[in-house]
């Protein structure tokens, strides 16, 4: 017997390390990082977070032109640091205080009109806020606005508000909760895919985090309307952890009641909702400038203490 049938024979952990070994080696192969991939271009996997093919966007546009732009995803480098305000779709959307990372950026409908991009930002090596924007970079259809108040009418939401100021502004606003269940976390297959690349880049997200979402269109011409949405979700969590102050459960609209962290966090949010939607409105009128945007609206419940 040769040594090498010896060594397997008697050696059971080594077996198994040798096993562990050759499915790493596998599983590295085909689902490479970014960095393996770009040194090893010759792996037969796709790296995570690689921007796809464009693709044919499947909704049309409600006014019968042809659907015939693709949709495009980029992946930016999560290294970027953004703070006070992002620039997009031509106008500025304002940041909670923080360092924010870029994650996942796209343009969709039939020509590209609306511009998406998800943020994320980090207290002590742990998420702490996650922001998910969304906004027309020219007119939509008067049908684009059809559902956009759907998310305020939900009876689980803590609060709603709604503001409509007849053929020129609708808005709204809600605090709820999601979930954040691996594979799965509210907001459709882009949001989806930016917490799976949150996932494979090594961000710490909580279970559960509290949304603000703000919606907001209005009339462009006689034809038209501009859209913008924005949902904040940021983590009810003690600093420096991923611990929830309540545990999951307790995170409902009656099951607050019975948790004082809980109805704590959830009524800090209430008093930072109405800042923190007119701060949203103000970048949506142009009326924000970039380098003089207030610290008090920006500064939400889970924002990082200052030293």
């Amino acid at each position: 017997m040769t040594a090498f049938g010896r060594l397997w024979r008697r050696a059971p952990l080594w077996r198994t390390s040798l096993f562990i070994m050759v499915g790493g080696m596998g599983m590295a192969a085909f689902f490479p990082t970014p960095t393996l991939k770009k040194h090893l271009p010759w792996l037969p996997g796709k790296a995570p977070g690689a921007s796809p093919a464009p693709t044919q966007s499947a909704q049309g546009n409600g006014g019968g032109t042809p659907n015939n732009s693709p949709d495009s995803v980029t992946a930016p480098d999560p290294a970027i640091i953004q703070q006070a305000g992002l620039h997009l779709a031509g106008r500025i959307i304002p940041l909670p205080v923080g360092e924010w990372h870029p994650i996942l950026a796209a343009r969709t409908g039939p020509h590209g009109e609306i511009s998406q991009q998800v943020l994320t930002r980090t207290s002590l090596g742990v998420v702490s806020g996650v922001i998910v924007v969304e906004a027309s970079q020219q007119p939509l259809p008067p049908q684009a606005v059809d559902d956009l108040e759907r998310p305020c009418h939900d009876d689980r939401n803590y609060a709603s508000q709604i503001v409509e100021k007849q053929g020129l502004v609708e808005e709204c606003a809600y605090i709820g909760n999601a979930f954040i269940l691996p594979g799965s976390p509210n907001g459709g297959p882009f949001v989806s895919a930016a917490f799976d690349r949150m996932n494979t880049l090594g961000f710490p997200v909580p279970p559960l985090m509290i949304t603000l979402g703000w919606y907001h269109a209005a009339a462009q011409g006689t034809q038209g309307v501009q859209i913008e949405a924005v949902e904040t979700l940021i983590a009810p969590i003690e600093p420096g952890s991923r611990q929830l102050l309540a545990p999951p459960p307790v995170w409902t609209k009656d099951g607050i009641k019975t948790n004082p962290a809980a109805a704590k966090f959830i009524s800090d949010v209430k008093t930072w909702m109405p800042g923190w939607t007119d701060l949203l409105r103000r970048g949506f009128d142009g009326k924000l400038d970039a380098n003089a945007i207030p610290i008090a609206p920006t500064r939400d419940p889970s924002a990082p203490k200052a030293p």
